[in-house]
């Protein structure tokens, strides 16, 4: 149960070397009852936001918090109609682009331990705005809701939700419990079914957290789920189907190297139907939770990837073409390449990254500059061959 008083929030900025600082600006100045934290760039404009789900004490209610992140550790609220103005009993939100519109949406588990409630899903309209969802057994079904965890569990291009949930008001670990999860297929029209046979619905527990990932590399998501009380974990293998699929590990070498915040687009014709998808890395779910790092993408009847597209957390962007699916990649981040004068440049890296550096004149043909280390993170060098071309232009690979 939660404390009879509500409490501050604590925020801390990572300056690397130089350690944390406290922050004391309003994402930090109400005292509520904060159940959980989820950070996703909502807007698209590069700087991750963050969402507030706000529970309830003895009968009260507290609104939600969406903070729209300005830059320089400063946070706007987004108040009036959406995420950032209703009050649920809330424990968890979840981000996901689950209609394919290149924007995150999001959905907001609400009920707990406390009571059986409806959840929120709310729709990007991208602009800034969102449009509350209110058909469908998503938006429609009481229960105790913990936390909602987006997954392609079937592969046909559509994110799908698991829902787990408690049982209000029955939290002695002893207690035996009644409640059902529930498991919601995406039809990718904008609407869910409700799956209603299988162990993942039907086995029941106390659940709190819940994560997708692909556990034996099969490229199909696997679930697993905590429970409360003295009832064991639950680990579920997806059997999988024919369905094409993409695995992704980023790895950052200006950006932090587990690629939080970054976005990965990709790009296939699905059922004749030729869409984006996108996923942000994130470094942990709404409640207790974290999915796998690698972004996963189901791929359906696709035979080709059109476009793998990452935008890291630095500004920079990579593209590739043409790619194959059923395959695990691990994409490296290039080093951020910045020109001082002619044939003289600084490289920006995590410390310890060796590049080598090439050159060409047309973007076709490529040849060797030099092969530097960059020992401090930032590191500057001359091109020693560098010539009169009318255009030359340079690059970094990691070695």
């Amino acid at each position: 149960m939660f404390s009879d008083s509500p409490s501050l929030d604590l925020c801390y900025q990572n300056f690397g070397d130089s350690g944390f600082r406290k922050l004391t600006n309003n994402i930090v100045s109400e005292r509520r009852y904060g159940r959980s934290v989820v950070w996703g760039d909502y807007d698209n404009d590069g700087r991750i936001d963050l969402f507030v789900a706000n529970a309830a004490v003895s009968g009260s209610q507290l609104f939600n918090r969406l903070y729209r992140n300005l830059g320089e550790g400063v946070f706007q609220p987004v108040t009036g109609p959406g995420p950032g103005g209703e009050s649920g009993v809330s424990f968890s939100g979840s981000w996901a682009d689950y209609d394919n519109d290149g924007d995150l949406d999001l959905f907001v588990a609400n009920g707990g331990w406390e009571q059986a409630r409806t959840s929120f899903l709310y729709r990007n309209n991208g602009g800034g705005t969102f449009t509350k969802i209110t058909d469908g057994d998503i938006v429609t079904d009481r229960y105790g809701s913990i936390y909602g965890a987006w997954g392609d569990y079937d592969n046909d291009g559509f994110l799908d939700l698991f829902v787990s949930h408690s049982s209000p008001a029955n939290t002695s670990p002893s207690y035996q419990p009644t409640a059902k999860n529930s498991l919601y297929h995406n039809n990718g029209d904008g609407t869910f079914t409700k799956v209603t046979s299988g162990s993942v619905v039907n086995d029941l527990g106390c659940s709190l957290g819940s994560a997708w990932g692909d556990c034996d590399n099969d490229g199909f998501l696997d679930l697993f789920v905590t429970n409360f009380g003295s009832r064991v974990n639950d680990l579920f293998h997806n059997n999988g189907n024919t369905n094409s699929w993409v695995v992704l590990k980023c790895v950052g070498t200006v950006s932090n190297r587990s690629a939080i915040g970054a976005k990965v687009r990709v790009k296939a014709t699905v059922r004749g139907r030729t869409t984006w998808q996108l996923r942000e890395i994130s470094g942990g779910g709404g409640y207790t939770s974290q999915n796998d790092l690698r972004a996963h993408f189901g791929l359906g009847d696709a035979t080709i990837i059109d476009t793998l597209r990452i935008e890291w957390p630095s500004g920079i962007v990579q593209g590739f073409h043409d790619v194959a699916p059923k395959q695990f990649l691990t994409i490296t981040e290039p080093a951020r390449l910045q020109a001082l004068g002619a044939g003289v440049f600084r490289v920006q890296s995590w410390k310890g990254m060796a590049f080598e550096v090439q050159s060409s004149t047309d973007l076709k043909q490529w040849s060797p500059v030099t092969t530097v280390t960059n020992l401090s993170g930032t590191l500057e060098f001359m091109d020693p061959n560098v010539t009169n071309d009318l255009q030359r232009f340079y690059r970094t690979l990691p070695r």
